[in-house]
């Protein structure tokens, strides 16, 4: 899903992408790889950010990368790009406002998010993601949403979804732009 995403997503004006959420940075790495001229960062839990740095150091990549422990509830860096990769799907309705609210708060003037999550189908026809939902439902306070229910969420946080298209595995690209 993430070499699909990072070759469907133009970077074009982008200077400063964050990973939210990021873990090891591999999305935000990839995309590196991909434009040389990319700054990224990395947001996660203090504990995590240092296997960014490694994974970084790794690709040969540590000069343009910066890993910072935060709190994506509370605030994210400014950024031209924000990577919301798996996240929403791990969060109720509110928190995932929050989340973005935060990214839309910080966002540079001109800047975007990219969403990439699972997005439930058709009523009645199960998918991966109506199954995912099911799951979700019974470990965590999230849920799978269909494309109606996140543009709700985009809305609410100030975004508004621009482009949809398919990455690999059952999951889709959401690129969001700010209102």
């Amino acid at each position: 899903m993430t070499q699909g995403a990072v070759a469907a997503l133009s970077t074009a004006g982008v200077s400063t992408v964050v990973d939210v959420g990021g873990s090891n940075g591999d999305f935000v790495l990839a995309l590196m790889e991909a434009d040389p001229e990319l700054r990224g960062q990395v947001l996660d839990l203090p504990h995590v950010v240092e296997s960014a740095r490694g994974e970084a150091d790794k690709r040969g990549l540590s000069g343009r990368l910066s890993a910072v422990g935060g709190d994506f509830f509370v605030e994210v860096p400014p950024a031209d790009l924000y990577l919301v990769k798996t996240i929403l799907h791990d969060w109720d309705d509110d928190q995932c406002t929050t989340i973005l609210r935060n990214c839309r708060s910080a966002v540079n003037e001109g800047g975007r998010a990219l969403v990439v999550e699972m997005v439930v189908g058709e009523i009645g026809k199960p998918d991966l993601a109506t199954l995912s939902d099911m799951a979700m439902l019974t470990s965590t306070n999230g849920m799978e949403r269909d494309l109606d229910e996140f543009d709700a969420l985009f809305a609410a946080s100030g975004w508004r979804r621009s482009k949809t298209y398919p990455v690999g595995n059952g999951y889709f690209g959401m690129e969001v732009d700010a209102v």
